[in-house]
């Protein structure tokens, strides 16, 4: 009914918990995601290569970019709260 010192301190506790399990599941999809692209783009024929290989840059500065919102996103999140 009432909350406590103590239990403000482990809901702050338990959200930070919960941030930090975040960012580790955001970093490691964004690893899989990168490894895998770059399995794909390595399985092509020598044709394919010079058109795969913009394709595969685009990809990469598109992952790039959204790491980066993700991980500014996640610091706004807990400088705010």
């Amino acid at each position: 009914m009432f909350k406590t010192t103590f239990d403000s301190m482990y809901d702050r506790r338990e959200g930070r918990d919960m941030m930090q399990l975040a960012t580790i599941l955001i970093v490691i999809f964004i690893v899989l995601i990168l490894i895998g692209t770059l399995m794909v783009a390595g399985k092509s024929d020598s044709a394919y290569d010079k058109k795969a290989k913009n394709t595969t840059i685009t990809i990469s500065l598109i992952y790039l970019v959204v790491s980066i919102l993700a991980v500014a996103g996640i610091a706004i999140y807990v400088y705010v709260t």
